[in-house]
């Protein structure tokens, strides 16, 4: 079995309880830092959800209407299963594409308005997500915007401790091997998004960023 497909297997195992382990663990931040910035974005055409886990993002983006239609990519089957069982079948058929795997299911030449990332980037390393934001910005419109929510830890000691633990977990239940929050800042000064807004969450310990790119700046 391939690194990837443990990775999927141990998320599989988890997305029954996977939005109930995060809203307890963190009182319900998690999901605050996803959907907070929601209210300053126009209305979206297209928008890509990558690692959309169990789904809530992705319905609370279509049935407030913010996009008319999304692509959810993720790696895990069993995450992909909570997805649709939140989703009406008319939002299905004609709203939203569900896709297991990760990047390589972007298609050729398909771009977006909008790009969300929750808890996605932290899966790689400072190589990895350079090459990953790479592919994600040529996949954003010019003028586009993209919505990311992470942890954070800036020089709390206690935040290093809880993301220190939080990486113990995954490596332990879902094989993964990254062992630290990566440098978002310089992935995203690297391909020249523009940042609207900023917030923090959980003391600090979450963070979520509205950026956008440059309308005269073509993708790679």
């Amino acid at each position: 079995m391939d690194h990837r497909a443990e990775i999927a297997r141990g998320f599989d195992r988890l997305a029954p309880v996977y939005d109930l382990l995060g809203d307890v663990a963190f009182l319900g931040r998690i999901r605050a830092s996803q959907v907070a910035l929601l209210p300053r974005l126009p209305p979206i055409q297209s928008a890509l959800v990558l690692g959309g886990g169990t789904g809530r993002f992705l319905e609370t983006l279509l049935r407030n209407n913010v996009a008319r239609t999304a692509v959810s990519i993720d790696l895990s089957s069993g995450m992909t299963r909570e997805t649709a069982a939140r989703l009406t079948r008319s939002e299905l058929s004609t709203r939203a594409d569900l896709r297991i795997g990760s990047l390589e299911h972007i298609r050729d030449g398909e771009t977006f308005d909008l790009i969300a990332t929750h808890c996605f980037l932290d899966l790689f390393d400072d190589g990895e997500l350079r090459a990953i934001v790479g592919r994600l910005d040529a996949a954003l419109n010019p003028g586009g915007l993209w919505l990311f929510s992470d942890f954070c830890i800036g020089r709390g000691v206690a935040r290093q401790a809880i993301v220190t633990t939080l990486y113990a977990f995954f490596g332990w239940t879902c094989s993964l091997r990254t062992r630290g929050l990566p440098n978002f800042d310089a992935a995203f000064r690297g391909i020249g998004l523009d940042e609207l807004a900023r917030e923090r969450f959980a003391l600090g310990l979450l963070e979520a960023r509205l950026l956008r790119k440059p309308a005269s700046k073509q993708g790679l």
